[in-house]
Formats: structure tokens, sequence, C-alpha cells
């Protein structure tokens, strides 16, 4: 008995490795990351001009803006048949938060632009206003 529950969890890592390995060459024929989300990579990195591209693999992209007011960062990520956006903002002055999006992989990054810009537009200016952070309920 204990030798098929080892032979299923070895089936189900080597399954797991074998479609990570395929998406990653997947997404290096589509001219990897920076390429395939070029809109995307386009928007984040005209923010402002200090943003650098601090990580970059077959399946990631990293971005990172630091200063002496705190440092920004989104890093965007294939996960099977979709892109996870995340920002993460650490400040002195109004602390850290974080916030996270999936899109289906092929979903016009004009839309994804619209939305990320959108939320976190509303997000901040709540913020920074006297009412205090924002319910999930708001943002959508």
């Amino acid at each position: 008995m204990l030798i098929f529950i080892i032979i299923g969890v070895v089936a189900i890592l080597a399954k797991f490795a074998y479609d990570r390995n395929k998406q990653s060459i997947k997404v290096t024929k589509e001219g990897g990351m920076k390429n395939k989300y070029s809109l995307l990579v386009d928007y984040i990195m005209s923010g402002d001009s200090r943003v650098r591209i601090t990580r970059q693999t077959s399946t990631s992209i990293d971005f990172c803006l630091s200063n002496a007011g705190g440092a920004t960062a989104f890093f965007l990520t294939q996960t099977f048949g979709n892109l996870t956006v995340q920002w993460k903002m650490h400040s002195p002055i109004f602390g850290d938060h974080k916030f996270e999006w999936d899109f289906p992989e092929y979903l016009d990054q004009v839309r994804i632009v619209a939305r990320i810009n959108n939320d976190l537009e509303k997000y901040q200016s709540n913020v920074m206003s006297a009412h205090g952070f924002p319910r999930i309920d708001d943002l959508y």
C-alpha cells in the first residue's frame, strides 16, 4: 500500500514538473515575458524613469522602484493559463500595502492595464483619504 502512495506522489510531482517545463518553453517561444506582455511591461516601466527590472525568468518578471520614500514593486507571473500581477508598496509613512490580480493569459493587455490603473487609483485614493482603507466590495 505504501508503495502505491509513493508511486502516486512521484507521478504527480513528475507531471507538475513536466507541465511547468512545457509552459516555460511555450512562453519562451512567444518571445519571453518581456515581449509577450510588452504593453504591460511598458506601462509599468513608464511610471517612473527609475523603475528597474530586478529579476526575469522564463515565466516571471519583477520590477522595483525604491528610494528614501519607500519601495514599490510589480511582479508578473505566468501560471497555467493565467497571468498573475502583484503590486506591493512599502512606505515608512503609509505602511505596507499589496494588491493582486489574476487575468486570463491572452486577455487584451489594454484591458489589463486599465483594470490595474483603475484599481490602484481607487485604492491609493482611499489610503490617502481620512476615510481609511476601502472595503473589497467598493473596488469591484
